[in-house]
């Protein structure tokens, strides 16, 4: 999570080496014509003082100048900033979640199954066991999971799982009641708006489908350069909260498809479009 607090770091080393600048530049250059440590990394940190009077340690790129070494950090503030305020922009209930279009995933298929280990689930959900694994653990610290303390598992409680009886040789994983919470909230409208905003690529591929019509994963993520694995559980994931949903229909006429015109496409491969609360939410986005 980005803190103000590293965006105020950044800023006052960027101004006081703007500030020091004169003295920066000489340590630099003379770094560069000796021999020493600096050379291992490439940087050089100085002691300087802030235009407030306090000392600070800035490490300083020596393939740089003064004024780059500042613009970087000004540059870097700068994206920061607007991480923050994306951050802030979301509301709390979908903070805790991880970024990754997988532990959408993970939460609907635990609310199906009333309990699932990470192994089964990566299975159910095409995914790699360490990326669910990383995902539950994280998901549990955050509250949004609970474990399943039993020494057994019924059933009943279990519905992937076929056996009367399941022994827990395994870490089983639920819904806990801030789980179950998250998911009312993602039915809501302005639990879907907040997905658009919290998913990484998440307004892109919306967008994507809104202006240019149904598409599939595969294309998606050819042209747009992105790992194909992730535009799939991507798409998945935004048909979970209903923004995106499968295209009806074998052949796709021409005057419905902006992103690769012909007169008519027939289907060979899963398409999808923008359901219409996902086109309504981001024409909001944009006022």
């Amino acid at each position: 999570m980005v803190s103000q607090a590293e965006i105020d770091q950044l800023r006052t080393e960027a101004n006081t080496i703007m500030t020091r600048i004169q003295r920066v530049d000489t340590a630099l250059e003379q770094a560069r014509s000796e021999a020493g440590s600096h050379w291992d990394e490439r940087e050089l940190t100085l002691t300087l003082e802030t235009p407030q009077g306090e000392s600070i340690d800035v490490t300083l790129d020596l393939d740089e100048d003064a004024a780059s070494n500042a613009q970087t950090r000004y540059e870097a503030a700068k994206e920061l900033e607007s991480e923050l305020e994306r951050q802030e922009a979301v509301v709390g209930q979908l903070a805790p979640m991880p970024r990754n279009p997988v532990a959408y995933l993970i939460c609907y298929h635990l609310d199906a199954v009333e309990g699932n280990y990470p192994r089964s689930m990566a299975g159910h959900l095409d995914a790699t066991r360490d990326e669910v694994e990383d995902l539950c653990a994280t998901m549990e610290t955050a509250g949004i999971l609970e474990r399943v303390e039993s020494g057994t598992v019924k059933q009943r409680n279990v519905k992937a799982k076929q056996a009367d009886e399941v022994r827990q040789h395994h870490t089983y994983y639920r819904l806990s009641r801030k789980g179950d919470h998250l998911l009312r909230f993602l039915s809501e409208g302005e639990g879907k708006l907040n997905v658009l905003r919290h998913l990484p690529d998440g307004q892109t591929i919306a967008r994507r489908l809104d202006r240019g019509g149904p598409d599939y994963p595969r294309m998606t993520a050819n042209e747009l350069e992105m790992d194909f694995e992730y535009v799939r559980h991507l798409y998945r994931a935004l048909q979970r909260v209903d923004l995106v949903t499968v295209y009806d229909g074998s052949t796709i006429k021409g005057s419905e498809r902006k992103l690769k015109p012909k007169d008519e496409t027939h289907k060979k491969h899963t398409y999808y479009v923008t359901t219409d609360i996902a086109s309504e939410l981001l024409r909001e986005l944009e006022d």
